[in-house]
C-alpha cells in the first residue's frame, strides 16, 4: 500500500512538472532555437582540419650489430633513432620547417607571430612508435588564416621536410652524441686515473707510517696475544724452577758437605795410592798365580812361602781395617781428630750444588726474559690504544681505493665498448632507414566531426529549452489537481469543477498548437539542411 501511495505521489509531481513545462513552451523553442542556433554557427564557422603522415621502418637487426652483440658489447642502434625523433620538434628544426613552406613564412611575419607558430607546429605534430620498428610521423592544421588547398599543401610539406630531416639527422645524431660520450669517458677516465693513482700513494704512506701495526705475520693484537702466552709460559718455567730450587735445597740440607775416609783411601781408592797392605797382597797374589801357572803344585816351598806370607798380609790388613772403623766411629761420636782418618768434600753435596748454581743461573734468565716481556706487553697495550683507529682508517683508506678502482675499471670498460659501438652505430650499414608510406596530399578534411558537434548543439539546446520552462513554470507555479489543493491548504475540499472552453478559445489554442509543431519541426529541418550542406557542399581537393 505504502508502494502504491509513492508511486502516485511521484506521477503526480511529475504530471504537475510536465504541465508547467507545457505552460512554458514557447520559453522552450525560443531558448531550443537560439542555443542551436549559436551552436551550429560556431561548428560551421570551424576551419577544416587536414592531416597528412608518413611511416619508416627502421630495420635494426643488421649484420653488424649482431656481431657486436656476439662480442658481448649491447649495441642499441635504434638509440640515435629515438633520440632523433624525440628532437625532431626543435625551434630550430620548426624554423627550418616555417621557412622552407611559402604559406607558413607569410604568417610569421613578426617574432610574435613565429613564436606562436611554432608552439602550433610543435602541438600538432605527432611522431609516434609502431609496432615491428614503424615510425609515423603525422601533422593536422586547421589555421583558419589559410584556406583549404593551402592547408592540404602544408600538411604534405610539413611531413615531407620532417621525414627529410628523420633521415638525414639520423646519421649525424649518432656522430654528435658518440663524440659526446667519447669525451665525457676520457675525462671520467683521466680524472678516476689521478684518483687512484692519490688513493694508493695515501695507502702506502699509511702502511709504511703503521707498519708495526699493519704488517708482519698476524695483527697487532694476536702479536700482542702471543707476547702475552710467551710471558705466561716464562712464569711458569720460573715457578717450575722455584719449585726445582726448593727441592735441591731440601735434598742438599740432609747431605753433609764433607765425609771422612782413612788416609790410605782419600783419593778415592786410586791405585797408585792404595794402602800398602793391599799392594803386597795384591803382589803376592800376582807372584802366587804366576807360579801356579809354570806348573808349582801347593806343595812347592815356593808356592808354600807365598801362600803363608798373603795369609799373615791378610790378617794384618783386618786388624787394621777394624782399627780404622773403631777409630771413625770414636771420632765421629767425640769429633776429635784422628790420625788414621781425613776429612774430605762430599760429591754429592757439590753436585746438588752445582745444580742449584745452574737452576739459579737460569732463572736469573728466565727473570730477565720475564722483565723484557713484561716491559713489551705494556708497550703494546699502550699502543693497542690506538689499533682500533688505524684499523679504522686502514679499512676505510683500502674501501675508498677499492671504489675508486671499481669506477676506474668500469669507465675503462665503458669506454673500450664505446669504441666499439661507435664503429658499429656510425656504419652506414648498421641501420636501414627505409619510407614504406610516403607522405600524400590529403583530399578531403580530416576534421573536425562536425556531424557530432551540431547533433551536441541541437540535443544541447532541446535540454536547454526544457531547463528553461522548468526553471520558469516554478516561478509561477500553478495548481492543477485537488491533491495540490489538499497538499497546499489546510482547509477541506468540497469539490472541483471543470472548466469548458469556449469555440474560439478552442480555435486559439489549435492555432498555437499549430504554430509550436511547426515551429520545432522547422528547427529540425534547419539541422537537417544543415547536414546535408555540410556533408554535400564540403570541400573536396581531389
Amino acid at each position: 500500500m505504502a508502494t502504491s501511495l509513492g508511486i502516485h505521489e511521484l506521477t503526480q509531481r511529475l504530471t504537475a512538472a510536465a504541465y508547467g513545462i507545457w505552460r512554458k513552451r514557447w520559453w522552450m523553442l525560443v531558448t531550443a532555437w537560439i542555443i542551436c542556433l549559436l551552436g551550429w554557427a560556431i561548428v560551421l564557422a570551424m576551419p577544416y582540419k587536414y592531416q597528412s603522415y608518413a611511416r619508416i621502418f627502421v630495420d635494426a637487426e643488421t649484420l653488424l650489430p649482431s656481431i657486436a652483440r656476439n662480442l658481448g658489447i649491447d649495441v642499441d642502434v635504434t638509440r640515435q633513432v629515438d633520440v632523433v625523433r624525440r628532437t625532431l620538434v626543435t625551434r630550430n628544426n620548426l624554423e627550418k620547417i616555417i621557412q622552407r613552406i611559402l604559406s607558413l613564412e607569410k604568417l610569421a611575419t613578426t617574432e610574435v607571430e613565429k613564436d606562436e607558430l611554432i608552439a602550433y607546429l610543435r602541438q600538432n605534430i605527432r611522431v609516434s612508435s609502431l609496432e615491428g620498428g614503424l615510425f609515423r610521423i603525422q601533422f593536422e592544421i586547421d589555421e583558419p588564416r589559410l584556406n583549404d588547398r593551402e592547408r592540404a599543401d602544408v600538411a604534405r610539406l610539413v611531413v615531407v621536410n620532417l621525414v627529410s630531416y628523420f633521415l638525414e639527422r639520423n646519421s649525424e645524431e649518432g656522430l654528435l652524441q658518440t663524440a659526446s660520450a667519447e669525451g665525457f669517458i676520457a675525462e671520467r677516465v683521466e680524472e678516476y686515473q689521478k684518483r687512484l693513482e692519490e688513493s694508493e700513494r695515501r695507502h702506502a704512506a699509511f702502511k709504511q707510517d703503521n707498519l708495526e701495526f699493519l704488517g708482519g705475520q698476524g695483527s697487532f693484537l694476536s702479536r700482542l696475544e702471543d707476547s702475552k702466552n710467551n710471558l705466561k709460559l716464562t712464569l711458569n718455567a720460573i715457578s717450575e724452577l722455584n719449585a726445582t730450587i726448593d727441592a735441591l735445597d731440601e735434598q742438599r740440607s740432609s747431605v753433609p758437605p764433607t765425609l771422612r775416609e782413612p788416609i790410605s783411601a782419600r783419593n778415592g781408592g786410586n791405585s797408585a795410592a792404595r794402602d800398602p797392605l793391599e799392594e803386597r797382597i795384591a803382589e803376592l797374589e800376582k807372584r802366587y798365580d804366576d807360579y801356579k801357572s809354570i806348573g808349582y803344585t801347593d806343595r812347592h816351598p815356593d808356592v808354600v812361602n807365598v801362600t803363608r806370607q798373603i795369609s799373615t798380609l791378610k790378617e794384618q790388613y783386618e786388624e787394621q781395617r777394624r782399627a780404622v772403623e773403631e777409630e771413625l766411629k770414636n771420632t765421629a761420636e767425640t769429633g776429635a781428630k784422628s790420625n788414621l782418618t781425613i776429612e774430605v768434600p762430599n760429591k754429592l753435596y757439590e753436585s746438588l750444588s752445582l745444580e742449584l748454581i745452574t737452576k739459579k743461573t737460569e732463572i736469573a734468565a728466565l727473570e730477565k726474559r720475564r722483565d723484557d716481556q713484561s716491559e713489551l706487553i705494556a708497550q703494546m697495550e699502550e699502543k693497542a690504544k690506538r689499533v682500533p683507529e688505524i684499523e679504522a682508517e686502514e679499512q676505510r683508506l683500502s674501501r675508498d681505493y677499492n671504489s675508486i678502482r671499481q669506477q676506474y675499471n668500469e669507465f675503462v670498460n665503458q669506454q673500450q665498448d664505446l669504441e666499439i659501438r661507435r664503429g658499429v652505430e656510425n656504419s652506414g650499414d648498421a641501420v636501414a632507414l627505409n619510407v614504406v608510406e610516403e607522405p600524400t596530399r590529403p583530399s578531403r578534411p580530416s576534421g573536425p566531426p562536425r556531424l557530432l558537434y551540431m547533433v551536441g548543439s541541437l540535443l544541447g539546446g532541446i535540454v536547454a529549452g526544457i531547463g528553461v520552462a522548468f526553471m520558469m513554470s516554478q516561478l509561477r507555479p500553478v495548481i492543477i489537481t485537488v491533491e495540490q489543493l489538499r497538499a497546499q491548504f489546510d482547509l477541506p475540499v468540497l469539490g472541483n469543477v471543470t472548466k469548458t472552453l469556449s469555440d474560439e478559445e478552442n480555435r486559439k489554442r489549435s492555432i498555437e498548437l499549430v504554430f509550436f509543431v511547426g515551429t520545432s519541426l522547422l528547427l529540425f529541418g534547419t539541422f537537417a539542411a544543415l547536414l546535408a550542406f555540410d556533408f554535400l557542399g564540403g570541400p573536396s581537393l581531389g
